[in-house]
């Protein structure tokens, strides 16, 4: 690399923040007007070590903690969609906070850019500057970053800063993710770093020049002080704590801390084999009535103690569902960080040195500008934290058992949420941002279920709100909170925890609009290893009903189906939608995928869902071929009833049983190993360890919409323009892998050993 380069397949690329996004020099390059402060001293004793250590990482939660605290905006006090750290003189991450976890290199960009190109020679102590500028470091414009720059004895110290989802910034639609964009002049303002507060001082006219953006200036001025008192806190106290052990100390923690999180990476990188790791999924539709299919694609590849990440396979940019290159390895970076090194408590900077970056420019996972980027936060971060975790989820599967134990699974593609704005009875206005999508699912992993309503662990700590809060602060009566069941939707041999499905009604307001929600056609999780698609992302819409006569009456509807109207038939991401007082909304927020074919899934963790009443006998059956007699697994139906797929998987032939290994076989997820240079499972022979496995495993090929139940849509049109490929053990009949991809569409090569 050279500065401001990066080799891509289309040549040397100036990625400088403008046209394209920012990559940092390497070498970092800093302005001549600064001097850095270096000096740091190595032979720090234990205990002093550990308390400053503690110190630090407890100044940087603490700072977390004030912005929930002063904050006014449900985003940021309930959500928690905010983000907090502190980073070396040259904006190299020391630790990162417990909250949106693919903000994990935004700071550390826009710090750099500013080193390297701006302002830098009025850089003082004191300082605050304010971006929000994709281009250079952040997922949309509603992200909005404020750095600080700390000074020690005229030397540039370190930098502390923090980041939050302002509720809204202008642009086309309340709330300002502008889901019908066609570029990024059709969205909210961009904010290059500009500096918002002085030697101290905060400047008004830029404060109310950016509050002057929102449709609710008070909420934005407000939410904005919190952002910059917190972090004028948090310098005093990194202050007092240089004061009391002195920088030189201080900084050397701070190398200690770095030099740790990567020696922990490295050591856990070197439990896996060397090869590439790929995963491909596609979004509907680039803007409300768009219904084709667009790729994204991350490919890992590891190479001994480092790793490389492209995004080769994307499809060109287009419409509002792209990413900047600061979006896309933010997400990348959380996909390997919170599964590899989760006790590392956010010290997370020291393993970004191990992992390298060859973007290629103007796609929908890296976009050049002026793409649109601002529905990102309900639409595509969300989509490429999926297509990003999947690979590194794989990569871990083919570790040991430590590396194994450590997968997350992959979230879910989508932050199903509602978003509506309009003016109240009395004539004020309100903005639903419904954000409970939160409550989230965690997929299943190698060695255990995932958590039902366990939220993203992406953002570790969100919370949903309390019907009660919602209900206060908007005019909405939350009819419903319901778990979705158990079904095939999630389903595997460690099955995903269950979404929830949410009713709302609009009371109180004289009109609105309904601006953002989802409402798939094609589920976009897939299982790991076999395991099934995780839930669609529904919503329903009723107008002109009788939800408001039930409820004078004393009745209350739980469900959509409990009241009569008009439906309203909603697009996956339709355009803005007329909203009246009692009109009834009713969205799910899905469940993530399944890990392992279902049908390896143990009989009694099937009846203790049952037990739980969280799955039906019927369910069990057709999912997972588990019969019960009297409400007790019947463990010979059950043996009949599973030997009776994998013989229809197998075309009539009879399964046989799964057997070890050979000694010295390396394994490859679940079912699949390497024995010899060739692949292996069951002792079926699938071919050449650097072919796709998939041409000799057993086809099967099943229409998305029929793997289960759950899977129905009205829509076949655009449904059965994919299907659920099983590639399948030609020995037992159980699934090795499945996937989700279009009819046509080739195979992905998604596993690649070393020396291909």
């Amino acid at each position: 690399m050279t500065a401001n380069t990066v080799e891509t397949p289309q040549g040397t690329v100036p990625w400088d923040g403008r046209q394209r996004g920012y990559i940092p020099s390497n070498p970092p390059v800093i302005h001549p007007a600064i001097t850095l402060h270096t000096s740091a001293q190595t032979d720090v004793d234990p205990v002093t070590a550990e308390v400053v250590r503690y110190a630090l990482m407890n100044i940087n939660l603490e700072h977390a903690d004030l912005i929930q605290r002063l904050a006014v905006s449900p985003v940021v006090m309930l959500s928690r969609d905010f983000q907090s750290s502190i980073l070396t003189e040259v904006g190299d991450l020391v630790y990162l906070g417990s909250g949106v976890q693919y903000y994990s290199n935004f700071h550390s960009l826009i710090v750099k850019y500013i080193l390297e190109h701006h302002q830098a020679e009025t850089l003082a102590d004191g300082d605050m500057l304010l971006c929000n500028d994709p281009y250079i470091g952040c997922a949309h414009q509603c992200d909005t970053s404020l750095v600080a720059p700390i000074f020690v004895d005229g030397e540039l110290f370190c930098w502390i800063a923090n980041s939050m989802h302002f509720q809204d910034l202008g642009g086309t639609v309340p709330g300002s993710l502008c889901v019908s964009a066609e570029d990024c002049w059709q969205e909210s303002a961009i904010w290059t770093p500009i500096s918002l507060v002085e030697r101290g001082r905060v400047r008004t006219d830029v404060e109310d020049l950016f509050v002057r953006q929102s449709r609710f200036p008070d909420v934005t001025r407000m939410d904005l002080r919190a952002a910059y008192g917190s972090l004028e806190t948090t310098r005093k106290k990194i202050v007092a704590l240089v004061e009391r052990y002195g920088a030189a100390v201080v900084k050397g923690i701070m190398n200690r801390v770095l030099d740790a999180g990567e020696e922990l990476f490295v050591e856990r990188l070197a439990r896996i084999p060397d090869g590439r790791w790929s995963y491909r999924a596609s979004m509907e539709g680039s803007v409300p009535g768009d219904h084709e299919f667009y790729r994204y694609q991350i490919n890992v590849t590891k190479q001994g103690d480092r790793l490389i990440v492209d995004n080769e396979g994307s499809d060109p940019q287009v419409g509002a569902i792209n990413v900047t290159y600061a979006g896309m390895s933010g997400c990348v970076l959380a996909s390997f960080t919170s599964q590899m090194l989760p006790e590392m408590a956010g010290a997370f900077g020291g393993a970004y040195r191990r992992i390298e970056f060859r973007p290629t420019p103007g796609t929908v996972s890296c976009a050049d500008h002026p793409a649109a980027v601002s529905a990102s936060a309900v639409f595509t971060q969300m989509h490429v934290l999926n297509v990003a975790a999947t690979p590194v989820c794989m990569m871990l599967a083919a570790g040991d058992d430590e590396t194994r134990d450590l997968i997350l699974g992959a979230p879910t593609p989508n932050l199903s949420s509602v978003l509506a704005g309009g003016v109240r009875d009395d004539g004020k206005p309100f903005m639903l941002m419904d954000s409970n999508g939160l409550m989230g699912s965690l997929a299943g992993r190698a060695s255990r279920d995932g958590v039902d309503v366990g939220g993203q662990w992406w953002i570790p700590d969100s919370i949903a709100y309390n019907s009660e809060e919602m209900e206060a602060q908007t005019p909405f009566l939350v009819l419903s909170r319901v778990l979705l069941p158990v079904a095939g939707d999630g389903a595997g041999r460690c099955r995903a925890g269950v979404g929830m499905r949410e009713t709302l009604m609009a009371h109180g307001i004289a009109g609105g609009a309904l601006v953002v929600h989802q409402n798939e056609n094609v589920p976009r999780a897939a299982g790991l290893f076999g395991g099934n698609p995780g839930s669609l992302a529904t919503c329903r819409f009723k107008r002109n009903n009788d939800a408001l006569e039930q409820l004078a009456s004393g009745a209350l509807p739980v469900s959509i189906e409990d009241i009569h109207g008009d439906e309203v038939e909603l697009e996956f991401k339709g355009g803005p939608e007329t909203l009246a007082n009692g009109d009834v909304i009713e969205w799910v927020s899905p469940g993530a995928a399944g890990y392992g074919d279902p049908l390896l899934r143990d009989p009694q963790d099937v009846q203790k869902d049952l037990d739980a009443r969280l799955i039906t006998e019927e369910a069990a059956a057709a999912v997972y071929g588990v019969v019960f007699a009297d409400g007790v697994v019947d463990s010979e139906a059950t043996a009949r009833a599973r030997a009776a797929v994998r013989r229809e998987r197998l075309g009539g032939v009879e399964a046989g049983e799964c057997v070890e290994p050979p000694a010295g076989a390396r394994r490859i997820g679940e079912l699949l190993y390497i024995v010899n240079g060739r692949w292996w499972c069951n002792g079926a022979d699938l071919g050449d360890q650097y072919e796709n496995y998939k041409d000799r495993a057993v086809t099967r090929v099943v229409p998305v919409r029929k793997i289960a139940a759950e899977f129905e849509v009205a829509n076949h049109e655009i449904a059965d323009r994919w299907e659920f490929r099983e590639a399948i053990c030609p020995v037992t009949g159980f699934r090795i892998d499945a996937e989700l991809a279009m009819v046509g569409e080739p195979s992905l090569h998604d596993v690649i050993p070393a020396g291909a």
